[in-house]
């Protein structure tokens, strides 16, 4: 089977949603590790600095000592001396200050970057201590000695090289503002949170995807077996298709509805061309029985044997012909004398046709009334539905009961609801209530509401049959204004 071009799409979308997600994932990745080496890559590369740093220092404090063999470093004014050595060489190291120790004591501290050269400038216990450490170090293996220290934010990076038989140790320095632990940290924290919004937002989006192509297959496969069963249903969706679905479904019902609508009507219209052929065939042999059985009645109208006979044989004429008429209601070719006429006037002589009736079943009828209401009718085709609907209400309440007949007025429209007390009606009753020769009395005909179907729909009304609050109900539209 040939895949949808918008399913090709989705899926197209969806591998290509995967690769996404694999590139962020490795990004982050490498991301992350290129973080995590940042710190270890400046902490080399300004150690190689103070390296260059402190030997440019030591080679200069050891010239400085041969030419000055009678001073002591300690002294003021060889400490001012010392300063300008120092200042000369670390003017060439941005951000970079250091000097000498002499017996435990910083000599000779300059920072080019930031102070005069003889500037005073004091060391902070911290970095002193560490400069002492890295010295002992140093003198201890005869190599360069390095520290780090976290000072709050700043990362402190200390190098001293110190020879065992040296006076003067070297010493450099160099601070590196906000480069805490914690600001890395929080640097992490904030790419990986990132990472983490990136990778839920196409998760979700592939989740979507997912249940977008799960739909797609879904509603392909019941497409494909509406084509055969007019009654399947496609499932309800829970995502952005379930509107789709709720359509294809309403369209699939209105189609099965449309269908068997046509079926009636080719039915109709068959049983119209049927009547039409033999209806004169049947009227007058039944004419012709009926006047041979009056012109019997009056010959022995003396001899009470052959009463009940002849009542039986004129009763089965009269209901054959009440049978045929039913039938010529089918007939397409029949007229109709559509006009306005007010809808009291049919209502009350209905209501008088079957009131005898209804007494004898010992049910009431509670009709409303509504005077000056016009409708477009056919005043001989409304009476005769509304009789059906009123006979069968009657016959469908309980003894005792009661049948109402409302009325509501809608834009253009008349609403008349015709309720019985009776059981109503099952799901099976409502599909094929309208349907000819079906029928649920014992020895109905079963074209009571076919013809009340036919009749009003032919004065361009329609009937609905729902269940009522207390059995079924019939619900008759008719029109106001006059039909297109």
């Amino acid at each position: 089977m040939r895949v949808p071009r918008i399913v090709a799409a989705q899926r197209l979308q969806t591998w290509l949603l995967i690769a996404a997600l694999v590139s962020v994932a490795l990004i982050g990745l490498l991301v992350m590790d290129l973080t995590r080496n940042l710190r270890t890559v400046v902490i080399s590369e300004t150690n190689k600095s103070l390296l260059n740093a402190s030997q440019e220092l030591t080679q200069a404090g050891e010239a400085w000592l041969a030419g000055h063999r009678e001073s002591n470093p300690g002294d003021a004014e060889a400490d001012l001396d010392l300063k300008r050595v120092s200042y000369d060489i670390l003017r060439s190291y941005p951000d970079v200050e250091g000097g000498f120790v002499f017996n435990g004591k910083v000599v000779g501290h300059s920072f080019p970057s930031y102070t005069e050269p003889g500037s005073n400038l004091r060391q902070p216990s911290n970095e002193h201590a560490a400069v002492i450490a890295a010295m002992v170090e140093s003198r201890a293996t005869a190599r360069p000695a390095h520290r780090i220290l976290q000072d709050g934010k700043d990362l402190v990076i200390v190098s001293v090289i110190s020879r065992p038989d040296g006076k003067l140790s070297a010493w450099c320095l160099h601070r590196l503002i906000n480069f805490s632990d914690s600001h890395e940290l929080n640097k992490r924290l904030i790419l990986v949170g990132v990472m983490l919004v990136a990778l839920i937002s196409i998760g979700v989006v592939l989740k979507l995807s997912f249940n977008m192509q799960r739909g797609f297959a879904a509603i392909q496969a019941g497409l494909d077996r509406l084509r055969t069963d007019a009654s399947h249903r496609l499932p309800e969706q829970d995502h952005e298709l379930s509107s789709i679905v709720r359509a294809i479904n309403s369209m699939a019902e209105g189609r099965q509805k449309l269908e068997a609508d046509l079926r009636r009507e080719d039915r109709l219209r068959v049983m119209g061309r049927v009547v039409a052929g033999i209806a004169h065939e049947i009227r007058n042999p039944l004419n012709s029985i009926r006047l041979t059985i009056r012109v019997l009645a009056r010959r022995l109208e003396g001899e009470p044997a052959s009463q009940e006979p002849i009542a039986l044989v004129t009763g089965e004429v009269d209901r054959l012909d009440a049978l045929l008429r039913s039938l010529l209601v089918f007939r397409t070719d029949a007229a109709e004398k559509i006009r306005q006429q007010p809808i009291q006037p049919i209502l009350d002589r209905t209501v008088a046709l079957v009131k005898p009736h209804a007494e004898e079943q010992g049910v009431r009828i509670q009709a409303a009334r509504c005077e000056e209401v016009l409708v477009f009718v056919d005043g001989d085709y409304l009476q005769q539905a509304l009789m059906n609907l009123m006979l069968n209400a009657i016959d469908a309440s309980t003894r005792e009961g009661v049948v109402v007949v409302s009325i509501s007025q809608d834009p253009g429209q008349l609403r008349l609801e015709i309720e019985d007390s009776g059981p109503g009606l099952t799901p099976e009753q409502e599909e094929r209530l309208f349907e000819a020769f079906y029928t649920t009395k014992p020895g109905g005909t079963g074209l009571g509401l076919a013809v009340t179907r036919t009749l009003l729909e032919k004065m361009g009304a329609r009937i609905e049959a729902v269940r009522g609050s207390r059995g079924a109900l019939f619900r008759v539209i008719l029109p106001m204004e006059q039909p297109a």
